[in-house]
């Protein structure tokens, strides 16, 4: 049932004004050498990793859409490619920070938001939870093209991810 909700112009248009408190700007002034202190050395390492990762993602659809290939393997994908590239540390820091049960919604521009979430995922679950995930999902389809038995879990659920993102960007039956 449609509502109706009467908006009177002349208070609606009234002149006024609003006020804020002040919101800090540039205030963050700490070093790397500041920050290095705060997190164990091995989730430096990992959290400078999900970068690469993300980067070269982003760099690989990048390449297809500019030059039909990527690595001498030509493909055309004639489909959009919004790139976040140089957002990567923005989207593995918030990563960093959620846990197996946060939620997140990106923006048309969220194959790096995907992949930082998913790779952060991959470190907190255990390779049980992997294993299931991986099978479960779309029937086990995607685990079957990346599966690898002289791989980890951890490194197989990397290629899942990976490969998954990709299939889903190009319409594929295994994204």
């Amino acid at each position: 049932m449609t509502k109706s909700l009467f908006i009177d112009p002349k208070a609606t248009r009234a002149p006024g004004q609003i006020e804020f408190t002040p919101i800090p700007v540039n205030q963050y002034q700490k070093r790397v050498k500041d920050e290095v202190g705060q997190f164990p050395k091995e989730d430096l390492i990992r959290i400078y990793r999900d970068m690469c990762y993300v980067r070269e993602f982003e760099t690989m659809l990048n390449l297809i859409k500019t030059t039909g290939e990527y690595n001498g393997k030509p493909y055309n994908h004639p489909g959009p490619a919004h790139l976040g590239i140089g957002q990567e540390a923005a989207y593995v820091g918030q990563a960093y920070a959620l846990d197996n049960d946060d939620v997140i919604f990106g923006s048309h521009r969220s194959h790096g938001e995907i992949l930082a979430k998913g790779l952060r995922a991959i470190e907190l679950h255990s390779d049980e939870a992997l294993l299931s995930i991986m099978r479960g999902f779309l029937d086990g389809k995607t685990y079957e093209v990346v599966k690898d038995s002289a791989a980890s879990v951890k490194e197989v659920a990397k290629n899942f991810l990976l490969y998954g993102t990709l299939a889903e960007i190009f319409a594929r039956e295994t994204g």
